[in-house]
């Protein structure tokens, strides 16, 4: 593969975040933003309020700054940003999520400069005088980006922005890392005897509800002869979530294992892979399971549809309603048969690698940045 450039090279882009803290929208502007730097942009990348966990993961090419925002209101905040960005003058700004969203977009008010707003989930948590600030906003913004079909739907349909400002580009992931990952060994820690491994990746948050798979788990025990659950990720919720492991008396069967830095090497040795989320954007793990090969089962939540990989009639994997009981029913209809979640994780690999790759996603953003910028050519 090789990332051409026209003459115009060297073009200076600004991103917009309020930190870059552990999550999704933040882990996949990341990769966006050394992406963009590998094929030759002048990539900036400004964080509001602290620059978080994830800056770490920048490109050391990745010119890096913090505003340093106060809590709450802070009147100074556009005046610097206006500064800050005028100096770098930008071919585009993109901004990610609600308090860069906002902020970015009062900062230039009536501006001439290209602003593209992310928007990463259905944000149904907004009251009303913040969907009226989105909708005035949407005036100043030449772009709303979706990551989803289900998050279009959510900015036009309820907070009602024009659909000709709002264009859905899906989340990319860097597929051959994730398609690379060793099987075996941990599925033979974590799953001796041919137990079938069933497992999930996330943070241990509400949104991503982890007690829904452990009592699909509970009603399995009764269903499947042999099974384990493997929850990786670390949260707010662990305490809870052990303790709900231990009142049901699932210790032989359901383990929290905490954060791991072996991602690809986790998701190749689950059998299926399973979000019992209340919430999602475009789930990244999703993606990354269906690029390792691995069948997914997902709750029916947000931009869960678009996650999935589709080929004509073939899947890879299932979406069900957010129950207990959906996800226990589709886990044993799959646990059970072998050759199905062969067929399934086929397509999910197929799929995934052209679909779902980073590069794809990169080419998209390039197109709403720059209507000229090139694409990667094979």
């Amino acid at each position: 593969m090789n990332l051409h450039q026209t003459p115009n090279d060297n073009r200076p882009l600004v991103f917009v975040i309020e930190a870059l803290t552990v999550g999704g929208a933040e882990q996949m502007l990341v990769a966006m933003a050394n992406r963009f730097v590998e094929r030759g942009w002048r990539v900036h990348l400004i964080c509001l309020t602290t620059a978080g966990e994830l800056a770490e993961r920048l490109d050391a090419r990745v010119d890096f700054s913090v505003l340093g925002k106060r809590p709450g209101f802070d009147w100074r905040l556009p005046w610097r940003l206006r500064q800050a960005i005028a100096r770098i003058d930008p071919v585009a700004i993109n901004s990610h999520l609600w308090t860069a969203n906002l902020w970015t977009r009062v900062a230039f008010p009536f501006t001439r400069r290209r602003i593209v707003a992310t928007e990463h989930s259905r944000d149904t948590w907004k009251p009303g005088h913040y969907r009226v600030i989105d909708r005035v906003l949407a005036r100043w913004t030449h772009r709303l980006v979706a990551v989803s079909s289900d998050t279009a739907a959510f900015y036009t349909d309820d907070i009602g922005i024009d659909p000709a400002r709002v264009t859905v580009i899906n989340n990319g992931i860097d597929t051959a890392r994730f398609s690379t990952g060793d099987r075996h060994a941990l599925h033979a820690e974590w799953a001796p005897e041919n137990a079938v491994l069933i497992g999930t990746v996330g943070r241990l948050v509400d949104a991503k509800n982890h007690l829904r798979l452990i009592e699909a788990a509970d009603q399995l025990r009764e269903r499947l002869d042999a099974f384990r659950v493997v929850i990786v990720g670390s949260g707010e919720n662990r305490d809870t979530l052990q303790a709900a492991i231990d009142t049901r008396g699932l210790g032989d069967c359901v383990r929290l294992v905490g954060a791991r830095s072996d991602i690809p090497d986790v998701l190749a040795a689950f059998d299926l892979f399973v979000l019992s989320s209340d919430r999602e954007g475009h789930p990244l793990t999703a993606l990354e399971a269906q690029a390792a090969g691995t069948p997914v089962v997902l709750t029916d939540a947000g931009g869960s549809r678009d996650a999935l990989a589709v080929d004509g009639d073939e899947v890879g994997g299932l979406v069900v309603e957010k129950s207990a009981s959906a996800l226990a029913d589709a886990i044993q209809s799959l646990a059970a048969d072998q050759q199905r979640r062969q067929d399934m994780a086929a397509v999910a690999r197929r799929v995934a690698l052209s679909a779902f790759d980073l590069d794809t996603m990169v080419d998209r953003y390039a197109d709403t940045f720059v209507p000229t910028a090139p694409s990667r050519t094979d």
